[in-house]
């Protein structure tokens, strides 16, 4: 009983050795990491009081939670928190997975908010109230990836490190600026939040996907010391985690409605489909270590060591069949009121010039793509905090530095199959159906009808460094209204060095550009493999499913000169890189400073707490790279033109300085009452990739077009660079918050926050004049779209309301005295008038919300904490929101033909919106004893379909762009502490 005593008494402590200050003390904490800790304090302790003998002995995640609650409460702003249990465990299995369960966070099922075609299981990147600007924080030190960026890639980050996770809503003006949306601080363990002696910790769980099918493992251990030696307090943590993922995600997408007119009338018809698979593994480790050194009570050295290190491998099959000359009969079809294609038995490739079937077949093709990418951060830092017992002060100062590199490369592979002049669409239920003629799927196992089309190879290599040196210095004034004040200054300086060679497309042999076609059949029988699209949609979506492809193992050991000496055609750029075309440099310097004071007074059991504080920044950016153009080829009047691969330097930036005032006020009419405002403006400094002075020429091409055998037909040129003048980002934020605390375990609480954000960074359509070289010399000048980054001159808007709760019916009898309830909802509305996009009639309309931003979120868990049990079931939701006004598949030219086929070519930039998804997840844990408890977790429970949607359609219409399935996972794990 001793046990759970000093865990009760560890929540309820309060101590000034705060890990960042802010009011959960060291002694919660060591309560919520390791069991041990609290067993060295037994000789301390003294009997429970008769009081005590009847309380709640709260254990495991409840008493996280309640430590959680008492840091929300005790902080000097708007913050909520996520705190290990007593085994060192998050609730989740990744940080992402962590901060959807917070109020007001969402998380992106995609690989990043902009490319909606690439499923994530694990989630990527994070909103908080709507805003993706979030700032990343490691122990309340600024953090990143090394991915063009300014954040850290929270899924790269093993959770098993961690202490807890600090959401701030509102700023205080010693906080590192950044983050217009909030910031995320991870905080780990430290040596002296431990008891005297050792302790150590560890846990191991194996996993499996129901599509998948593989067996992962996870892994983690922590050995913590502190000691009292004859030169002071020492003090040691070091932990490792390791854990591996497998999962497979399947997709079926749509292209573009475009506008047909058929018969003198105008439908909506999709420019044909694409389904595939992803086969995705990773594997992620992290190492911490910290050391602590207390050689007087008055001074604190602190060294800490963080690594976190993500490989993945990817595996992807995918199959399509394209055309933007596609049509249907109308008196066997199917559509909306706006004459949106619902189903047909046959959809057909038609004459343009005289609206009727085609012979020709539809043009199909397919893809086999393996990349593999690595991401390591390494972050050392070393401390000190000095207060003198005869001195009012306090002094802390910092050193950090900070490396992170990240690499992708990917290799695809297309070929081409012959395939029937119809098929059959269905796109009347919730998941689309897809039908050939008969004998289609016996054709499509004939290798002799495959032929070798094109190999396109990928390669990123980003490296970067951070330098920052702080320092801070606490007087306190004494017992009056203003308690103290706090003065400080950062400095920084942040490099990264990006290669990318780009998508660099190649034809293999095509007939058109010199070397003969090769069919399947002629080649090397072991260069392609059947592939089975096993349990699709676990047979819910009916397709043509099993095909042949090029074969992983080849493609994964060929080089791509490899691909051009066995079918023909030539690279369209050397393989590999060519430096410096290829280099991108960037470099941030910050410098800061700060002056903040801290008040309060208290009438009866009334109190008024605060603090107010500027804060001022320059910030000096500058980006070196290359515009260049790389060779593609295109049919324009008959004759093929091939750009020339050209570079020219450019080199830019620019120096800014802003004013950041922040004012924390909070009131408690009663101890379990407070009241909260805040007003603060946050900056966000434009991202590497939006500040790039490098960019490119291409090339837009109505698809499908190319006639025998030839590339297709001109559209338009594009480019798409950045700007090393962007102004960085601000938001003037209201924040207005009622919590209430009742009692232990029991909390509400109700936000309404508002936010002016100026010169946000957008991607906008314009035409720039540019002048194109050809592979034969010569060059012409042309008009070219880009979709240029930039700061909007419209400002944009984000206002909503935050309520959260949690409580445990304490007072029922028995084993129903553990369950507990607990929800969070947040409604935000958004605009952003400055963000354009060009519909499917090429009508340029600017009226989407802010990207990445759900009207309604939803997060709502049952709890049941009765030892030896710990329960839940939590449902994670959110509505529609806006991916991306620029992604790839969307931004097409076509030609409309009307009733006298008279041809107009439009171009289009369709927004691309994620559709409402939830998904229901459970864990139950099992202490065994005071050293082992044993864990079951399922996840995406109801299997979860994420469908994306296209806008930019007459009347409004969302039409279905993408539906993704993913694995149910489960995971069976232990925990042992001792």
């Amino acid at each position: 009983m001793a046990f759970f005593t000093q865990i009760r008494r560890g929540i309820a402590t309060l101590d000034s050795r705060s890990a960042l200050g802010l009011g959960v003390s060291a002694t919660a904490l060591i309560a919520c990491a390791v069991p041990g800790a609290a067993w060295a304090q037994d000789e301390a302790a003294q009997a429970p009081t008769a009081a005590e003998s009847d309380a709640i002995v709260v254990t495991g995640r409840r008493a996280a939670m309640q430590s959680a609650d008492d840091r929300k409460k005790n902080a000097i702003s708007i913050v909520d928190s996520v705190v290990a249990d007593d085994a060192g465990k998050l609730p989740d299995n990744s940080i992402t997975e962590v901060l959807q369960r917070v109020p007001g966070v969402t998380i992106v099922r995609f690989q990043s908010l902009n490319d909606p075609d690439h499923f994530s299981a694990e989630g990527s990147g994070i909103q908080l109230r709507g805003l993706s600007g979030v700032a990343s924080r490691l122990n309340g030190r600024d953090i990143f990836s090394a991915n063009g960026g300014r954040s850290l890639q929270f899924s790269d980050v093993t959770p098993e490190l961690m202490q807890a996770v600090d959401v701030y809503k509102s700023s205080t003006a010693d906080q590192i600026e950044g983050g217009t949306g909030g910031s995320v601080d991870l905080r780990t363990k430290l040596p002296f939040d431990y008891g005297y002696g050792l302790h150590f910790a560890g846990s191991a769980d194996l996993s499996m996907g129901d599509l998948s099918q593989k067996t992962d493992y996870s892994a983690s251990g922590l050995v913590a010391g502190k000691f009292n030696t004859g030169i002071g307090d020492l003090g040691f943590v070091f932990d490792y985690a390791h854990s591996q993922l497998s999962t497979k995600s399947q997709f079926v997408r749509m292209e573009e409605f475009y506008r047909t007119n058929i018969q003198g009338n105008d439908y909506f018809i999709p420019g044909g489909y694409t389904y595939g698979e992803e086969n995705y593994q990773r594997k992620r480790d992290g190492i911490y270590g910290a050391v602590q050194w207390a050689p007087t009570p008055e001074l604190t050295l602190t060294g800490i060591y963080f690594q976190s290190k993500y490989s993945n491998t990817d595996t992807e099959y995918g199959s399509f069949v394209t055309s933007q000359n596609l049509a249907v009969d109308p008196s066997q079809s199917v559509f909306d009121d706006n004459g949106g294609l619902i189903s047909s038995p046959a959809v057909f490739q038609r004459d343009p010039a005289t609206g009727l079937a085609s012979e020709a077949p539809i043009s199909s093709g397919g893809t086999s793509a393996f990349w593999e990418g690595k991401n390591k951060t390494e972050d050392i830092s070393g401390s000190l905090s000095w207060k003198p017992t005869n001195l009012p002060i306090t002094f802390n100062a910092s050193y950090q530095h900070t490396k992170s590199t990240a690499s992708v490369d990917r290799i695809s592979v297309f070929r081409t199959v012959n395939f029937p002049t119809s098929y059959g669409l269905d796109l009347s239920g919730s998941l689309p159906q897809i039908s050939v003629p008969a004998g289609t799927q016996a054709a499509l196992l004939d290798p002799a009808n495959y032929a070798w089309q094109a190999v396109m190879p990928h390669n990123n290599d980003n490296s970067g460094k951070m330098d920052s040196a702080q320092g801070d210095l606490t007087w306190d004034v004494g017992e009056g209204f203003f308690k103290s004040l706090k003065v400080g200054g950062r400095w920084s300086k942040r490099t990264e060095r990006d290669l990318d060679n780009g998508y660099a497309w190649s034809a293999l042999g095509q007939g058109w550009n010199g070397s003969p076609v090769v069919s399947f059949a002629d080649g090397r029988p072991g260069d392609y493999e059947k592939h089975v699209f096993k349990n699709f949609f676990r047979g819910d979506v009916q397709l043509p499913g099993t095909q042949y492809f090029p074969a992983q193992d080849f493609i994964q050991n060929t080089s791509v000169q490899g691909f051009f000496d066995l079918y023909g055609g030539s690279p369209g750029r050397t393989p590999g890189y060519i430096l410096p075309g290829d280099q991108t440099d960037y470099t941030t310097k910050n410098l800061a400073g700060y002056a903040m004071v801290n008040f309060g007074t208290n009438w009866g059991e009334s109190s008024l707490t605060g603090n107010a504080g500027v804060r001022v920044v320059n910030i000096k950016n500058a980006s070196t790279g290359y515009f260049q153009q790389t060779s593609t080829q295109f049919t324009r009047d008959g004759q093929v033109y091939t750009l020339a691969n050209t570079a020219e330097i450019r080199d830019d930036g620019a120096e800014y300085t802003r004013v950041l005032p922040a004012v924390n006020l909070t009131y408690s009419p009663i101890n379990t009452l407070q009241v909260r405002a805040a007003y603060n403006i946050t900056m966000d400094n434009a991202s590497f990739y939006d500040l790039r002075a490098s960019g490119t020429l291409g090339v837009n091409t109505l698809s499908g077009s190319g006639g025998n055998g030839a590339p297709d037909t001109f559209a338009n040129y594009t480019t798409t660079s950045g700007d090393p003048t962007l102004k960085p980002t601000m938001s003037n934020n209201f924040d207005l918050s009622v919590e209430w605390y009742p009692k232990p375990g029991t909390t509400l609480h109700v936000a309404g926050f508002y936010k002016r954000i100026k010169d946000l960074v957008v991607f906008g359509a314009a035409q720039r004049e540019i002048t194109v070289q050809f592979a034969d010399g010569t060059s012409e000048q042309g008009l070219a779209t880009t979709n240029d980054a930039h700061t909007s001159d419209q400002t944009a808007t984000v206002k909503g309301v935050e309520l959260g709760g949690r409580t445990f019916f304490d007072q029922l009898p028995g084993w129903l005295a553990g369950i507990g309830v607990e929800a969070n909802y947040t409604f935000i509305d958004s605009k952003n008038p400055g963000d354009l996009y060009f519909d499917i009639d090429g009508v340029k309309r600017n009226d989407v919300p802010l990207k990445g931003l759900s009207k309604h979120n939803l997060n709502a868990a049952f709890l049941y904490e009765k030892d030896p049990f710990s329960l839940r079931i939590a449902y994670s939701w959110r509505s529609k929101y806006l991916q991306s006004t620029t992604a790839s598949g969307t931004n097409n030219t076509y030609t409309y033909y009307d009733a006298n086929g008279v041809g107009t070519s439009i171009a289009t930039n369709l927004p691309v919106y994620g559709a409402s998804y939830g998904t229901l997840d459970a864990g139950l844990t099992l202490r065994v004893n005071e050293h082992l408890n044993v864990q079951l977790q399922a996840q995406n429970i109801l299997n979860a379909t994420q469908k994306t949607l296209m806008g930019g359609n007459p009347g409004g219409t969302l039409y279905g762009r993408s539906w993704f399935q993913s694995d149910r996972r489960y995971r069976m794990g232990l925990n042992v502490t001792f």
